[in-house]
């Protein structure tokens, strides 16, 4: 991810990253030399740890709502694995347009996600989310979350006031120790 990153975004940019979590990635891209990062997620224990671990980061809580940022603040931003934690299309939509506010004409906007499965074991999960959660690809995991996966035309609709550099399909390990088709994408500010 990095790298990637790195081939379209200064390292004096300034980088916003919607839902960082404890900031392990934004650690990451201080060590390569990114210089001006802010964080903010919605989980204050998150959050918290964040500062205990990484005490030279800007992370802060968002509760959500609008971006408490200034139009056109950022160069660039991560949304990494946040669209699967947004049951509803609406809610991920509205964080996308908030996205487009702060972010300069030019911006980056560098995403992954996770992308439906045909394994019997995830077909048989989004049946019981389907039914559940009136979503299909949503599921409950062991801890108590909810997550969803995506079919890869959601995300390109989602993405469609952007210009996009790159669309790949990968396949991720999950942190629950699966293996989960997913999807990068960079993606551009008209």
């Amino acid at each position: 991810m990095i790298d990637t990153f790195s081939d379209n975004v200064a390292k004096d940019a300034r980088i916003l990253d919607f839902g960082c979590g404890y900031g392990r990635t934004l650690n990451e891209l201080d060590q390569a030399g990114f210089t001006d990062l802010t964080g903010i997620d919605f989980s204050e224990s998150l959050i918290q740890r964040g500062l205990r671990e990484h005490p030279s980061l800007n992370l802060a809580a968002y509760p959500g709502g609008p971006l408490p940022y200034e139009d056109n603040t950022y160069d660039a931003a991560l949304m990494l694995g946040v669209f699967t934690c947004m049951l509803e299309t609406k809610e991920q939509a509205e964080a996308l347009l908030e996205l487009q506010r702060v972010l300069r004409p030019g911006g980056i906007l560098y995403v992954n996600d996770f992308l439906l499965n045909r394994d019997k074991r995830n077909l048989d999960r989004y049946q019981a989310g389907q039914e559940k959660y009136a979503f299909y690809g949503t599921f409950d995991v062991e801890d108590g979350g909810v997550l969803r996966h995506h079919d890869r035309h959601h995300m390109e609709a989602l993405f469609s006031a952007f210009e996009t550099i790159v669309f790949e399909e990968v396949v991720y390990d999950t942190m629950h120790g699966h293996h989960s088709n997913g999807f990068y994408a960079v993606l551009r500010m008209p």
